[in-house]
């Protein structure tokens, strides 16, 4: 029995030692990123695209279903609200609209799946299972992101104008993963 508590000893110092260095070795993107929102211009913004649209020419044909079908695909459902709301879930992706208003535009955004929907800010695309290492290398080490408050331990990536902060684009990212999970659009009304 003597003989074994000094392997025994080694064999617990060994396992903290690899374990205190790859604490050292992984970094998370909360721990190393600034925190806050990456403002854009106003026109920046309103360059976004969304499957090769920006958000005015969406808004633009938000009653002709068949051009809204014709980028999204088929929807699953459609769901219309007593005060004017639209609601479309697509595969891996849900859109909404007001349309009880002159002009009607595109409320909300939601996708979760890759190959439903992709984002080109600022030249750059962005999809459901990038990488936040395919972000920095995109938009510059120095990306700004927050912590999740809703969504712990998840973080976020938002990009929003200057002149409007209650409104943006917002980029989920699983924290187990690092990659994206979700990208959401959302305009107050």
């Amino acid at each position: 029995m003597k003989l074994l508590l000094p392997y025994f000893a080694f064999i617990v110092s060994l396992t903290l030692s690899i374990n205190l260095h790859a604490q050292e070795i992984i970094k998370l993107p909360l721990d190393t990123q600034p925190h806050g929102i990456n403002i854009i211009s106003d026109s920046q913004y309103q360059q976004i695209k969304y499957n090769g649209y920006t958000m005015a020419q969406l808004n633009s044909i938000a009653n002709d279903e068949e051009l809204l079908y014709d980028i999204f695909g088929s929807p699953t459902s459609k769901n219309v609200s007593s005060f004017g709301s639209i609601n479309y879930k697509f595969t891996g992706l849900d859109l909404g609209y007001y349309a009880q208003v002159e002009d009607p535009y595109i409320s909300g955004i939601t996708a979760t799946s890759r190959s439903a929907l992709t984002v080109k800010v600022l030249g750059e695309s962005i999809r459901v299972e990038d990488s936040f290492d395919l972000m920095k290398q995109k938009f510059g080490s120095d990306l700004k992101i927050k912590p999740s408050t809703l969504r712990a331990p998840d973080y976020i990536l938002i990009f929003d104008m200057e002149v409007n902060e209650w409104d943006g684009l917002l980029i989920y990212f699983d924290a187990s993963t690092n990659q994206v999970k979700e990208i959401t659009y959302y305009i107050n009304p």
